[in-house]
């Protein structure tokens, strides 16, 4: 027993040290093998900030864990991050790390994960960063580099993820936040039960910029018959709830070669009403349990067919709700008489086969009725719609059937009344008798008064007119506080924006005689001091233009006024085109003087918003200016202390941060400024130059003009050399000034000696002497040139002087770094404008030969259906024809000769048809081919055109 103890014991020793021994023997092994298999097979910046291997975790398994892993893009994706997760634990075999073996990996947790997934317009994807190998590199990887880790995975856990989903082609955002999901099965068995549980916290789908669903809460439980060796997988128990509203599936997933066969049928096994009204999320809120509901829900739908890029299956979705209604227990009304009907289905195939019926949609707000229905056909070729809109809200009964918050009140009317009836193609070809678009949508009266509003709100008289060709916007008279705007125009294209999200063109006439944008900003309380940790920082965040928007806005405003600047009579033009807000002309009387502006705002590339803009500025007041731009305090401060007026044209274009800054080190172009007679008083660099030259009246010059150039470069403005005379003193200067106030500038000042006191003169002797001790040969004549380098900062400068020719070099340089950077910059810009416009040239050629590729795809599709079409129906006269002539020539010989004919008819017959059939389908392909060429050519062309434009500006 004692000899047991003793080796039960060395045994426990072994273990326990092997426990602590074995994660350090093989770490920089495993590390080295993900380190190489991650970036032998990834385009992509992949980096974690630590791992860890343990034994004791998930004994007697290795447990590999990795934290901070992030995923950053590049390319097109430089900037933006594909992952970053918290931490991955990975469980592998022991025995095969031990043998060197493949490695079994059997158990994957993730926690906390942020995953970002973007697909832009040209459907290129920042999760596509697997490596492409060639046919011989994937044999020979195959054969010889085969990945060392093998999946035996029996559990996998996601734990408090966020997951965004943003395709830009599809125009589609789903985003999952709080997301937690547990999967149990053996996925490597043949067949097995996945047991699978997902939940979030907040649920959000937009599609085409309508929120489908808006932060609701998510929950799917479900065990699946896996079939893994087939790839088939048939739902049993399961459960998909939103919200309060469950659904139940039923079929099964099936994975072809393209695509996905689908058979599946789904209902809501429970019936209240109260579950569907969870889904608004107004009133999905804390009090959502007391609220009383009354009513039937019906919800059934399938889904049965293949899908694929080419090919929708077939789906029905049917809801109805009857007689039902809510109403919150402390108010006196109800929403009640809710009555839903609608229908969605599709045969399958083309999506233009889809058809919305919804055949009744009534509810009563209180003492208020609203109606409306609604049938579109064809929706992708030549949208056929029927739909009708009809109710008047009387604004002062809101609160009667719905809470509002505290302080908030509303009056007025709302009447709608609109009818469309016809097919787009109708409005599109300018036939307007064959569409029928009638009624108007009318606010009279509105008064709204919140809490969160400064002033009160109010709409006198808001009046749209709908007619086939266009929106008729008659009058939009509103005023909040002393804040009052007025507009009028027309609205073109909605039907074809609404249905086929073609461009919203329209034209408006705005006019304010007071208008002051700070009322409109949220306010901050400076006096209460917050932690880091509790203030938010989310302030502003970019401001993106709208596509498919094609305005143009005659706008005048008697008196504007944005943060600390003041404009008065501020008219012009601004059109709204390709994400952009151009300003063409917009003239305004500010800071004493005039001011005109052109130019554009982008958020053409919404992670990169940009602006260019040409000020021209006249008889501005220089100190006002001080104090109204942040621009001239960044980098002139000197203009605090600068009496006069001043024109200046200029151009400058900048990148924006996500705050709406402009971030100054992309600033780029110049311009000149001039000034009247301008008085300049107790400016640090001239007060310390008055000091060293001992010339007190330097202190302060009165200074008939200046005229300056200057250039914006890596953040800095580059002045070039200019003259500055005042009294008989006469300068020229040139240097910079950067963001953060460092200065360099070189200044060659000519001073008459008879300008000087006996201070000033000892002073120049003392100058000349330290010269002529240098080797010059120098005298003093009346006129003494003394070189003066000022560097340090603006509220710090440093000063230098020197006298004579030896100490010209300096003043030269300073001059010729001046003019080497501006050239230099020129040379990016133009470099940068070029690379621009190829990449807009060949991103253009990309997608025009991708549209006519799978065009040309399509087309080959139709022919070959068609073909195999026409085969059939030749097979099937054949067959039949073979068929008479059999019968005929059993009934002798005049009856088979009849036979033969009527055989001969209906194969000439089966011909007319395959032909016909095939030549619809070649006309078919042939068009679907040549519109895609044009399409591709007319972007092609657009893109020529941008890149002109970038490369004129430039």
């Amino acid at each position: 027993m004692k000899t047991f103890l003793k080796i039960l014991g060395i045994i426990i020793v072994i273990i326990i040290v092997a426990a602590l021994l074995l994660p350090i023997i093989f770490k920089g092994k495993l590390v080295e093998i993900a380190k190489t298999e991650i970036n032998k097979n990834v385009n992509a910046k992949v980096e974690f900030a630590d791992f860890s291997l343990s034994l004791f975790k998930s004994f007697p398994n290795f447990n590999f864990g990795i934290e901070g892993l992030i995923i950053s893009g590049v390319d097109d994706f430089e900037g933006d991050t594909l992952a970053n997760i918290g931490n991955i634990d990975i469980t592998i075999d022991l025995m095969t790390v031990i043998s060197g073996d493949k490695y079994q990996i059997s158990r994957i947790g993730i926690d906390n994960a942020k995953v970002h997934v973007k697909v832009l317009k040209t459907g290129e994807a920042n999760y596509d960063i697997a490596i492409e190998s060639t046919g011989e590199e994937t044999t020979a990887t195959t054969d010889e580099e085969a990945s060392p880790f093998t999946l035996s995975l029996k559990n996998v856990i996601i734990s408090n993820a966020t997951i965004v989903y943003d395709d830009a082609e599809l125009n589609t955002y789903v985003e999952l936040k709080g997301m937690n999901h547990r999967l149990n099965g053996d996925l490597t068995a043949d067949a097995t039960i996945l047991r699978t549980k997902t939940t979030a916290d907040k649920f959000t789908i937009i599609y085409e910029g309508i929120p489908y669903l808006n932060k609701t809460k998510l929950h799917y439980d479900a065990d699946i018959d896996a079939d893994l060796k087939n790839e088939i997988y048939t739902l049993n128990r399961n459960e998909l709830k939103i919200n309060e509203l469950a659904l139940s599936f039923d079929g099964s997933v099936s994975m072809l070669a393209d695509g996905y066969n689908l058979i599946l049928t789904f209902n809501a096994p429970q019936t209240d009403f109260k579950h569907f009204l969870s889904l608004v999320p107004a009133i999905y809120t804390q009090d959502f349990a007391s609220i009383q509901t009354n009513g039937k829900l019906g919800l059934t739908g399938y889904v049965k067919g293949v899908y694929n890029d080419q090919s929708l299956p077939a789906f029905e979705v049917n809801l109805t709700v009857d007689e039902a209604m809510f109403k919150y227990p402390d108010l006196p009304q109800s929403v009640r008489n809710i009555n839903i009907r609608t229908k969605i289905t599709s045969p399958g195939g083309d999506a233009d086969n889809t058809i919305v019926d919804v055949s009744k949609f009534h509810m009563e707000l209180g003492q208020n009725p609203f109606d409306m229905s609604l049938l579109l056909k064809t929706p992708v070729s030549d949208p056929d719609i029927r739909a009708r809109l009809r109710g008047t809200i009387d604004l002062a009964g809101i609160g009667e059937f719905y809470p509002l918050e505290e302080g908030e009140s509303m009056k007025g009317t709302f009447n709608m009344d609109v009818t469309l009836e016809g097919k787009l193609s109708a409005v599109e070809n300018e036939n307007y008798e064959d569409f029928t678009a009638i009624g108007s949508l009318l606010i009279k009266g509105f008064d709204y008064q919140s809490n969160l509003l400064k002033e009160r709100m109010e709409i006198s008289n808001a009046q749209l007119n709908f007619s086939p060709r266009y929106l008729d916007l008659v009058s939009f008279k509103s005023r909040i506080g002393r804040n009052d705007f007025n507009a009028d125009g027309r609205i073109e294209n909605y039907l074809a924006y609404a249905l086929k999200d073609e461009p919203l063109q329209g034209t408006l006439t705005t006019y304010s005689t007071y208008f002051n944008l700070n009322d409109f900003m949220p306010e901050t309380d400076e006096s209460i001091e917050e932690s880091p940790a509790e203030t938010d920082t989310t302030t502003l965040s970019v401001i993106e233009v709208p596509a498919n928007i094609d305005f143009t806005m005659k706008t005048t405003f008697m008196k504007l006024i944005f943060d600390n600047i003041e404009m008065e009579n501020v008219g012009g033009r601004l059109f709204v085109k390709d994400q952009q807000v151009i300003l063409d002309k917009l003239s305004m009387n500010l800071l004493s003087g005039e001011m005109a502006l052109s130019g554009k705002y982008s958020t053409a590339e919404p992670d990169n918003p940009n602006f260019a803009f040409d000020f021209d500025m006249k008889n501005i007041d220089i100190q006002q200016a001080y104090q109204t731009f942040d621009i001239v305090s960044q980098y002139a401060p000197i203009a605090e202390k600068i009496k006069g007026n001043m024109n200046t044209r200029f151009d400058l274009n900048a990148k924006l941060g996500p705050d709406m800054m402009p971030l100054y080190e992309t600033m780029t172009g110049g311009g000149e400024l001039s000034t009247s007679k301008v008085t300049i008083e107790n400016v640090n660099s001239l007060n310390k130059i008055a000091d060293a030259l001992k010339i007190e009246k330097l202190k302060r010059m009165d200074v008939d003009k200046i005229r300056i150039e200057f250039e914006f470069v890596d953040g800095k403005i580059m002045v070039e050399p200019f003259d500055l005379k005042y009294d008989n003193f006469k300068a020229n200067i040139a240097g910079w000034t950067a963001l953060d106030q460092s200065i360099d500038y070189a200044m060659d000042l000519n001073v008459p000696r008879a300008e000087l006191g006996s201070a000033a003169n000892e002073v120049l002797s003392n100058l000349v002497t330290q010269a002529n001790a240098k080797g010059a040969n120098f005298s003093l004549g009346d006129n003494v040139s003394v070189d003066i380098s000022i560097g340090g900062t603006l509220i710090d400068p440093k000063i230098k002087t020197a006298f004579g020719e030896s100490s010209k070099s300096a003043v030269e340089d300073v001059k010729q770094q001046v003019k080497e950077e501006i050239e230099k910059k020129k040379e990016e810009i133009t470099k940068e404008a070029r690379e621009k416009a190829d990449k807009i040239i060949a991103d253009a050629d990309a997608q025009a030969k991708k549209l006519i590729a799978e065009a040309e795809k399509q087309a080959e599709a139709i022919r070959k259906t068609a073909a195999e079409t026409a085969k059939t129906i030749r097979d099937e006269a054949d067959k039949q024809a073979k068929k008479v002539e059999e019968e005929g020539k059993k009934k002798g010989f005049l009856a088979e000769a009849a036979a033969k004919e009527s055989a001969k008819k209906i194969r000439q017959e089966a011909d007319k048809q395959a032909n016909n059939v095939t030549k619809e389908a070649d006309d078919n392909a042939n068009a679907l081919v040549n519109k895609a060429k044009k399409e591709a050519a007319a972007l092609k062309q657009k893109a020529n055109n941008e890149a002109d434009q970038i490369l004129k500006g430039n």
